[in-house]
């Protein structure tokens, strides 16, 4: 399905009936990412996946954009009332400065490996991305992209090819779209105050995170289960940066229990 939301067309696919539950993608993914919940959450829910803009199928027009309205629009054009939020990344920064701006319009939050606005990490982890630096400094897509394979698909400290296909294929074509993105023509605004302002968060959130994701992940879920007053934090198993992707039951069973519950 498409819709033109602020002057872009924006890609999203739709499935269920229920209460909303909104899946919005890492900046590694697009829609595609959340597949082994589409038919576990659709028993339950409405469940709707955007590609953000520059990802998947949703275009990116060579202007500013503010991903947090383009998810208010796209709300309102499906005429949808609050909404479970459910980020894993980069989504998952949408869905903290979503939550910040707008609280009336969610209910249930869950956080994935979550980006934080105007979170920053040390020196101490430049190293775990120095191949992808490289990479990207040097212009070569194909070797950034299978860096990024590794540090986020197997995680930094399992052998490479760690884990298997078909979720190779999968991250190559999903990051391969997202690498290729002129985002520099199209900067999204980010609210780089979040990181202060967790605190102001009220709604019931749920924070997940692999524990062979990348260190400065591993810092910012530990920071998000301190800082949101009404939280609690699930830690699953061998797993990196798409815990979804890899252990889908547990992930299903985790966020379904949670959605669930009064």
């Amino acid at each position: 399905m498409q819709t033109i939301i602020n002057g872009a067309r924006i890609n999203y696919e739709r499935s269920g009936a229920g209460f909303p539950a909104i899946f919005l993608h890492a900046g590694i993914a697009d829609s595609r990412m959340w597949g082994p919940q589409v038919n576990a959450f659709a028993k339950q829910f409405d469940v709707i996946r955007p590609d953000l803009r520059g990802f998947g199928k949703s275009e990116l027009p060579p202007n500013p954009w503010s991903p947090v309205d383009d998810l208010l629009a796209l709300i309102d054009d499906l005429g949808l009332k609050p909404a479970h939020l459910i980020g894993c990344s980069m989504g998952g920064g949408v869905a903290i400065d979503f939550a910040l701006d707008h609280p009336d319009r969610i209910s249930k939050l869950v956080l994935v490996g979550s980006s934080i606005g105007g979170f920053t990490f040390g020196p101490e982890h430049a190293h775990v991305f120095a191949e992808a630096a490289a990479a990207r400094v040097a212009g070569d897509l194909t070797a950034l992209n299978e860096a990024m394979l590794h540090l986020f698909l197997d995680g930094p400290d399992r052998p490479r090819g760690y884990v298997a296909e078909p979720l190779r294929k999968l991250f190559l074509e999903m990051n391969g779209i997202a690498v290729r993105a002129d985002v520099e023509k199209a900067p999204p605004a980010q609210n780089l105050l979040a990181v202060s302002r967790l605190h102001e968060i009220t709604e019931q959130t749920l924070v997940i995170v692999g524990d062979k994701d990348v260190p400065t992940v591993l810092e910012a879920a530990d920071l998000l289960a301190e800082s949101i007053p009404n939280t609690r934090k699930a830690v699953i198993h061998d797993a990196a940066h798409l815990p979804n992707l890899e252990h889908p039951d547990e992930f299903n069973r985790l966020v379904l229990d949670f959605l669930l519950a009064n």
